[in-house]
């Protein structure tokens, strides 16, 4: 089955902007002089912002202080450091000189870093801080080619290793002349090299992804089309800008004229969405799950009489879910409900659902969701609540957006329609394979992996799914993802997974069963909802396991599965389970940098738990107990 792009192999598009080259949009915010573009927290507790002209001539200054630095068209540059202003400069110095940037994510390793550092070959390196320059010079003995490392915050003395260099050396050279410096904007080609993403991987070292000009603008041209973008608009940064979904973003708010504010941490994100209040949210569905998680346990904590009006509430947004995804009330030419049911929802959003916005600010009007499968259940709990979540798919590969639901074209399950100039057919066993002007050419010195990812322009993505009539596409799986039981039956864990975290007891699921004669699963409990069970029942415990382990609890969380078997065919349904302590952590290496579950390294710190579960022959739900991982 084969979808064909409205038109073929443009860099650009009549009704896009038509970047031909990231250095184009620097060219373009030049011209935008004292117009605010990034914001970030002072230690006084003020939102600072770099406007238009300052960030262009900041710019001018590091690609000059890089040129007498010896760094040429085509080198390469690290940049290890977190979402700050500093990123986009040094990202956009980098990109102006001809030079293509190696972001790095900051919770790396110092072999991690190194093995990055080393296999892009990497004349010098951007960090954040003393303690990320620490990792590079750690390794200092495996970096050969490294010259120089910058640092943003004050420089740290380099005793031994690379040289260190202050930030405000950069932005204290002689800017380049202008008039040439723009020129040599200007006539960056399409094809020049940008940046080389490594990609964080759920398994194996890192690939590097070769993206160019040409493939990010073919990207950036189109993926925004259709969504209500303002000037003056906001968003709150806080996905790593290392991944190319936040890169994406970044690039796009810039187009589109929405200034960006820089999270102060992950761990801050409930409180700067108070105090940023943005207009447009993009993230992992891990942030929106976390959202509904606290909104279920908020109502089934209170009394009746609170249950009753948050469940009326979700029945009146329930019935015109279709008008929400038509576009009503955004687009004036979607249809409306009745008059009745607007009425309903009217008072159901002064009692509910403007509670839930508030959460997010207050004022947000476009959700997106990307970077993992968001999930049915979930999808259709939020817009019950009136929050209509634009569920979006790509791949670093790809630039990365392939498709994505949009205000007035969005079909619940699914990731929404190809872009207009990405073409998509499917392999005899499912498999998406796409091509496209944002297609990357390969990844970097692998040509064994090359050969098996490309062929004849076309990508293999790696993921099983299916276009409907109407041109949406659904992602199944992943397909190295798929479970295989001793049985020869194939299992696609991740809609499975979906339907138990659409628990509101339930924040994490992982389905084992590869090889074996039955699918089991590791549950991460909302342990909020939890306790506040346990407290209604007058239970007693002591810490996550003794939660873990109440017989009560074991029976609730049975019960659960038991209601999502009753909606899976025989060989699919979950036939025991074992309770974890502890929510997947990064430290621990259970989840990316994107928060993403890493399948094997779960099965890998858990084995002995999943062993545990295949002792003895299959047994009811009910049945299962608290799992403790091996320390």
């Amino acid at each position: 089955m084969e979808k064909k792009p409205a038109e073929k192999k443009l860099w650009k598009s009549p009704d896009s902007p038509g970047l031909v080259s990231l250095n184009d949009l620097l060219l373009r915010l030049k011209q935008r002089a004292a117009a605010p573009l990034l914001f970030s927290r002072t230690p006084q507790g003020r939102w600072q912002p770099l406007v238009a002209r300052e960030f262009y001539d900041r710019i001018r200054a590091i690609a000059a202080h890089l040129r007498h630095l010896g760094v040429g068209e085509g080198d390469r540059v690290g940049l290890l450091s977190e979402n700050r202003p500093e990123w986009m400069l040094a990202d956009f110095g980098c990109l102006a000189l001809g030079a293509a940037d190696v972001p790095i994510y900051p919770t790396l390793t110092p072999p991690q870093v190194a093995y990055i550092l080393a296999n892009s070959g990497a004349r010098g390196v951007f960090v954040s801080s003393a303690a990320q320059a620490e990792k590079v010079r750690a390794e200092a003995a495996q970096l050969p080619q490294l010259e120089w490392i910058a640092c943003f915050d004050a420089a740290p003395s380099a005793a031994s290793g690379p040289p260190v260099i202050s930030f405000a050396e950069f932005l204290s050279a002689p800017p380049w002349p202008e008039a040439d410096f723009d020129a040599r904007l200007a006539a960056t080609p399409p094809e020049r090299l940008a940046t080389l993403i490594y990609t964080s991987g759920t398994t194996g070292q890192p690939k590097g992804v070769v993206l160019t000009h040409g493939n990010l603008c073919a990207n950036l041209n189109v993926a925004s089309l259709g969504f209500d973008y303002r000037a003056g608009d906001c968003r709150l940064s806080f996905l790593p800008l290392s991944h190319i979904t936040e890169r994406h973003l970044g690039y796009n708010d810039l187009l589109n004229e929405v200034e960006i504010y820089f999270a102060e941490s992950f761990d801050r994100v409930p409180q700067n969405l108070l105090e940023v209040r943005p207009h447009n949210i993009v993230s992992v569905p891990r942030v929106y799950e976390k959202i509904a998680l606290a909104v279920r346990a908020q109502a089934e904590g209170h009394g009746w009489m609170r249950r009753r009006l948050f469940h009326w509430a979700r029945r009146a947004g329930a019935v015109v879910a279709g008008e929400r995804l038509a576009g009503w009330p955004e687009l004036p030419t979607a249809p409306k409900p009745p008059l009745h049911r607007r009425c309903r929802v009217w008072l159901a959003d002064r009692l509910i659902y403007r509670k839930i916005r508030a959460r997010l600010g207050g004022r947000v009007r476009i959700c997106i969701a990307g970077g993992a499968p968001l999930g049915r259940e979930l999808g259709e709990f939020l817009l019950s609540l009136g929050l209509v979540i634009y569920e979006g798919y790509g791949l670093t590969e790809t630039s990365p957006v392939i498709a994505v639901n949009k205000p007035g074209a969005c079909r619940m399950g699914s990731v929404g329609r190809p872009l207009p100039n990405v073409e998509v057919r499917f392999a005899a066993d499912g498999e998406l394979l796409v091509r496209g002007p944002s297609v990357c050419s390969g990844y970097y010195h692998l040509p064994e992996e090359n050969a098996a990812a490309f062929e004849d322009g076309w990508f293999h993505t790696g993921d099983i799914g299916h276009l409907d009539a109407d041109g949406f596409l659904f992602i199944t799986d992943r397909k190295k993802d798929l479970i295989k039981t001793s049985g020869g039956k194939f299992i696609a864990p991740q809609p499975i997974e979906a339907k138990l975290k659409a628990s509101p007891y339930i924040a994490e699921a992982v389905l084992v069963g590869d090889k074996r004669n039955f699918v089991s699963a590791l549950i991460v409990p909302n342990f909020p909802a939890l306790e506040a069970q346990a407290r209604l029942a007058k239970l007693t415990w002591s810490g996550a396991e003794g939660l873990c382990a109440l017989p009560e609890m074991q029976a609730l969380i049975g019960a659960e599965i038991e209601r999502i078997n009753r909606d899976l065919a025989r060989f699919e349904t979950i036939k025991k389970f074992r309770l974890l302590p502890r929510e997947f952590s990064l430290a621990g290496g259970e989840i990316t940098p994107t928060l993403k579950v890493r399948r094997r390294t779960v099965e890998t710190v858990y084995r002995d738990l999943i062993d545990s579960m295949y002792e003895a022959g299959p047994e009811p739900p009910h049945a299962g107990s608290a799992g403790h991982p091996r320390l």
